[in-house]
């Protein structure tokens, strides 16, 4: 497996350590008078995404709540998660990674042997994704996520964190050598051979036709191809998912009118938000937010 990780890491990081391209289209969620609807994010992105579809915007403006795996702007969030994506001295970087690994970051990086030292491998992979990404014109300025966290804001609309920041760096911070390894070395391969880009132009491709088959297609074929990226995917999405739709269906009990913008990888395939509220009992559709009209069902 050569590219799992990088492309469970766009899709699911957070802009405070990393870069996360795709969407998973558009949903609508309905039990009995209550709805919500659930939007594929792109954590970092690019200024041509928008305008974003009409559908979507449509969406937007009838929320009164937008839901998000976490909002970056909160004050002195960042500082409370980065102890949990380092080491404390005299514990360092390379004592937890294969020698290959380390080699082959030196070689990336020199500045490592004394810059990143108290770095956690999630760390440095979702770092050199931003340097690699940036590059492209992606940032997170003109993030998904960021994009309704501001209007949201500006409306006066009630922002809902799903998780924090300090759950989500705990998550990155306690994977195993293992997995931390494996992490990283397969974001320098994709970076390297350039398949870093090939696949973020794949995944872009899927979010802007709102494609989610292909999205679950992808999502799937890249992390089961070992035990180290079927952990990494179990960890990072399956594990949180439940707890969202708890959140999810509190919200809709109380009557709110809710937007809920996460990555697309807890949107598509088994185990997502979509299959947990089906077996809820919830009627999930998709709509198609591509179009130029408003909503289309797309199934």
């Amino acid at each position: 497996m050569k590219r799992g990780f990088c492309v469970l890491l766009l899709v699911w990081v957070q802009p405070l350590w990393a870069a996360a391209p795709v969407s998973g289209g558009l949903w609508e969620v309905r039990q009995g008078a209550h709805t919500a609807y659930l939007f594929g994010s792109i954590h970092v992105a690019r200024a041509d995404f928008y305008p974003l579809p009409l559908a979507v915007q449509q969406v937007y403006r009838q929320a009164d709540t937008l839901a998000v795996e976490v909002d970056p702007s909160r004050p002195g969030e960042m500082q409370k998660a980065l102890p949990l994506l380092t080491y404390a001295a005299p514990d360092r970087l390379q004592n937890h990674l294969r020698t290959s690994t380390w080699e082959q970051l030196l070689l990336r990086q020199p500045q490592a042997a004394t810059q990143w030292q108290q770095l956690r491998p999630s760390l440095v992979a979702s770092a050199l994704l931003v340097a690699a990404l940036t590059p492209l014109g992606y940032t997170a300025e003109f993030g998904i996520d960021q994009h309704f966290i501001t209007r949201a804001k500006g409306d006066h609309k009630t922002v809902l964190e799903l998780e924090s920041m300090v759950f989500q760096a705990g998550i990155l911070g306690g994977l195993s050598d293992e997995v931390g390894d494996a992490m990283l070395a397969q974001t320098l391969d994709s970076i390297t051979d350039g398949t870093l880009k090939s696949d973020t132009a794949r995944l872009v491709q899927a979010w802007k036709a709102g494609d989610a088959a292909t999205l679950e297609q992808l999502f799937l074929a890249e992390a089961n191809k070992d035990a180290a990226a079927k952990l990494f995917m179990q960890t990072l999405l399956d594990d949180r998912n439940p707890a969202m739709v708890t959140q999810i269906l509190a919200q809709m009990a109380a009557g709110r009118r809710l937007l809920v913008v996460v990555g697309a990888a807890h949107i598509s395939g088994p185990r997502s938000l979509v299959d947990l509220l089906r077996k809820r009992g919830l009627k999930v559709r998709q709509i198609s937010s591509s179009n130029k009209s408003g909503y289309v069902y797309v199934d």
